[in-house]
């Protein structure tokens, strides 16, 4: 073969490469509260980065640069904190989403139902009883300090052990907050969000105990951490169902689990790249959340064993970043505009 027909075929293969790499499913509009039509929000956390040696949610910005700020920041807040720490919560989130973003970057809300009460384990029981109404009263004052369209996962991650959350309590629980919050006529979508394959969950009928009804449930979400997980038939059979009940389905939490960044090629073919084709492979995926942190750090300030998890933040190797850029220029992905 000629050196000439050798290039045309080697440009002719990177080019086909490079076109199925672009591919991805027509997204499913279910006409859902807050759900983006033909696309798929982009989200970053958890920790905003401004004081924090690691530069979590900033870092994240910085490096993805202007046309690609992510429109999701993820945040937390439980029921081991009093009503006056929610108050201090949302002027304390209200100035972080002015600083970090521009005015259509929204807050991906994780609402833990775990008190110190109860020893740092599932307080559905109580919250159901009526015992923590003060608290809802004091989220929902808030949320309407905080004043943007959010969408709250409600007890994330309800069936994992560590929350110990009992399915009646919970489904009551989780009534009980959305009542609230539309009473008090918030711009919020409830979540619904399994801890998936770090909670051992083998289908999707193991989660039902746990399931309010369609009609208190805005969105659909399933966290995903190891490798294994992206293509477990629970992820896509969990992503059929909702679509089935015309839910869209939000990646509540992702980060590279025990690959992290620093190898970076490898490292982006054993997570990034089966990641992003599973959010192009199911139409009703409509948000994506990636926690950009270095989780030794974060193992060692926060005091839970995640120490093994490896350096997820995008910054830190420039395959990666040139990647995540990429792929976050797909047309199938929403953002957010930078603060003036």
């Amino acid at each position: 073969m000629s050196p000439r027909p050798l290039v045309f075929a080697t440009l002719l293969t990177a080019t086909s490469a490079m076109a199925a790499s672009d591919h991805f499913e027509p997204r499913q509009n279910f006409g859902a509260r807050l759900e983006p039509k033909d696309t798929v929000l982009h989200g970053a956390g958890q920790s905003p980065g401004h004081g924090y040696s690691d530069k979590g949610f900033l870092g994240y910005c910085e490096a993805m640069g202007p046309g690609l700020q992510p429109a999701l920041y993820m945040t937390y807040i439980g029921f081991s904190q009093t009503p006056k720490q929610f108050l201090a919560w949302g002027r304390d989130l209200k100035a972080k989403l002015e600083f970090a973003g521009g005015p259509d970057l929204m807050p991906q809300i994780g609402l833990a139902l775990t008190s110190g009460k109860e020893g740092g384990t599932g307080a559905t029981a109580a919250i159901a009883r009526g015992d923590y109404d003060a608290h809802i009263a004091a989220f929902i004052k808030a949320m309407k300090i905080v004043n943007r369209p959010s969408y709250v996962r409600i007890g994330y991650e309800f069936e994992g052990s560590w929350n110990n959350y009992e399915p009646k309590a919970y489904v009551a629980v989780f009534k009980r907050i959305t009542t609230a919050m539309r009473e008090a006529d918030l711009n919020v979508a409830t979540v619904w969000c399994a801890a998936g394959g770090s909670a051992g969950t083998p289908n999707v009928e193991a989660l039902m105990p746990y399931y309010p009804g369609d009609e208190w449930v805005d969105w659909w979400s399933i966290d995903t951490f190891s490798t294994e997980e992206l293509t477990a038939p629970l992820l896509g059979e969990f992503c059929q169902e909702a679509g089935r009940r015309q839910k869209p389905v939000m990646i509540g939490e992702a980060t590279p689990r025990y690959v992290g960044v620093l190898d970076g090629e490898q490292s982006w073919e054993k997570w990034f790249e089966p990641y992003f084709a599973m959010i192009r492979r199911h139409p009703q995926i409509k948000a994506s959340s990636y926690i950009n942190w270095e989780w030794d750090y974060w193992s060692e300030a926060i005091g839970i064993p995640w120490e093994n998890w490896g350096d997820a933040r995008i910054q830190m190797n420039d395959v990666v970043l040139k990647r995540m850029r990429r792929e976050m220029a797909s047309p199938l992905y929403q953002h957010a505009q930078l603060r003036d």
